[in-house]
């Protein structure tokens, strides 16, 4: 059992199977889920915001476990969680269990579930889920199949979905009720439903409270990327990185002066530039052009690199509490600006970046 605090506090504690025995006949493509993309999902809250939507979020507990198998899966249980099916239900379990040479308990048992665990116990869930929206009278997106559409009163209702996370929009409040009020036949009362204004949705923190607007921020993800760093940050900077962010030492010097960051230092390198990515994918923009170079860094960073790491968190230290603003101001006119940088780094390659917006503020972006 693997015990996680979410971020408003609640402890989940999902028992998980060992599905490492399933990867000999299970290829990887067979098990994909698919996700909402970051685009789709700006995009739709975007939308939101000048329809002026009532926003729902919510959680589906135990999801997977809602999924039926469809093939036969045996899983084997030892010692104490063989004898802890025994004692709930002696009359089921106790006349199977089998004991070892060294005294250990052994029952075999068919699942019936998609347990957590297993390899395609998620894509059975997002199939499942899918087909339940669907006889809700949605139709899932072309081009996301985590996005899925109805007309409901003359205006569009909008549910977007990341495993068992789901994001609900629509004019009415009391159609997206009629909405939670199925799916919790479907999967019981205990979905946990939040509405208001403010919404925490994959790691993002939304703000709705400005008619027209919606702000997006991540600073309780910022923080977390500080804790981790193993050394004091230092003073903070009012830009992500300086004139040579491009520059970079030359291969057979740094090795001979012994520059090359030791073994532990480039384990913290890569999982900060992975946290930082996660942020400016989503809400910082600002960060983006320094965290694309740094990704290119990652296979043998070295001191001159750890230094432009810290430049970077070294702002993000003074603007934490950044948020991006969202607003759209005709949604009939999309605006896109591209930019070419020529030779730009060390291997003569160029850089390129775009942004993309319906209003005010970068929806899509990407260096």
């Amino acid at each position: 059992m693997l015990l996680t605090q979410k971020r408003d506090r609640r402890i989940k504690g999902p028992t998980c199977a060992n599905g490492s025995k399933q990867r000999g006949y299970i290829k990887k493509e067979s098990a994909a889920l698919p996700t909402v993309s970051t685009d789709s999902l700006m995009i739709t809250v975007a939308i939101s915001v000048v329809e002026l939507r009532d926003i729902v979020t919510l959680d589906i507990p135990g999801a997977f476990l809602h999924a039926d198998l469809d093939e036969d899966v045996i899983m084997v249980l030892r010692r104490e969680l063989a004898e802890l099916m025994a004692n709930v239900k002696p009359k089921l379990y106790r006349p199977y269990i089998v004991t070892t040479s060294r005294g250990e308990s052994i029952l075999y048992v068919k699942m019936q579930k998609a347990m957590y665990g297993l390899l395609r116990s998620a894509l059975l869930f997002y199939l499942k889920l899918r087909k339940d929206l669907e006889a809700f009278g949605f139709v899932v997106n072309e081009y996301n199949p985590c996005v899925a559409n109805k007309m409901v009163n003359g205006s569009q209702m909008t549910v977007v979905w990341h495993v068992d996370d789901l994001k609900v929009s629509h004019k009415d409040r009391k159609e997206i009720t009629k909405l939670l009020v199925y799916l919790g036949q479907i999967y019981g009362p205990g979905i946990t439903v939040n509405r208001g204004r403010r919404h925490d949705y994959l790691g993002i923190d939304f703000d709705f409270s400005e008619d027209g607007v919606v702000r997006l921020s991540m600073t309780k993800h910022i923080e977390k990327i500080f804790e981790d760093f193993p050394e004091e940050i230092g003073k903070e900077c009012s830009s992500p990185a300086s004139g040579h962010l491009f520059e970079v030492w030359d291969p057979e010097e740094t090795k001979r002066l012994k520059k090359y960051l030791p073994e532990e230092l480039e384990q913290h390198f890569h999982h900060t530039v992975v946290q930082r990515l996660y942020v400016e994918m989503r809400v910082r923009r600002d960060i983006q052009t320094a965290v694309a170079f740094l990704t290119t860094r990652v296979k043998r960073p070295d001191e001159d690199d750890w230094g432009k790491l810290k430049r970077v968190l070294k702002y993000l230290k003074g603007t934490k509490h950044m948020s991006l603003t969202l607003s759209l101001e005709d949604m009939s006119v999309i605006r896109w600006w591209v930019d070419v940088s020529y030779n730009a780094h060390h291997d003569c390659r160029g850089q390129t970046g775009a942004m993309m917006s319906l209003g005010k503020g970068a929806i899509m972006s990407f260096s």
